[in-house]
C-alpha cells in the first residue's frame, strides 16, 4: 500500500476519475464519447500498473468504475425527476 504516498498515482487516478465522470455532463451520451472515455481510463489504469504495481491498478480501476457509474446513476435520476416534473405540470 505504498502507492498511496506516490504523487504519480494520485495524478493518474485524478485524470481517470475526471474522464470517467465527464460523460455525465453531456446532454446526449454518444458511443464515440464513451469509447474515448473508456480508452483514456484504460490507458490511465495501465499506466498505474506499470508505475506502481498491480494492487494500485486494481484500486484505481475500482474507484474509477465506481465514480463513473455513480455519476451516470445520479445523472439519470436527476434527468428522470426533471422529466416527471415537466409532465406533471403541463
Amino acid at each position: 500500500m505504498e502507492f498511496f504516498s506516490d504523487l504519480m498515482w494520485w495524478g493518474l487516478l485524478s485524470c481517470a476519475l475526471a474522464a470517467a465522470i465527464a460523460p455525465a455532463f453531456f446532454q446526449k451520451i454518444r458511443f464515440p464519447i464513451l469509447a474515448a472515455t473508456a480508452l483514456f481510463c484504460l490507458v490511465m489504469v495501465t499506466a498505474m500498473y506499470f508505475v506502481t504495481g498491480t494492487v494500485s491498478a486494481i484500486t484505481g480501476s475500482v474507484l474509477t468504475l465506481f465514480a463513473g457509474l455513480t455519476a451516470l446513476l445520479v445523472t439519470l435520476i436527476i434527468s428522470g425527476i426533471n422529466t416527471m416534473l415537466k409532465k406533471r405540470y403541463r
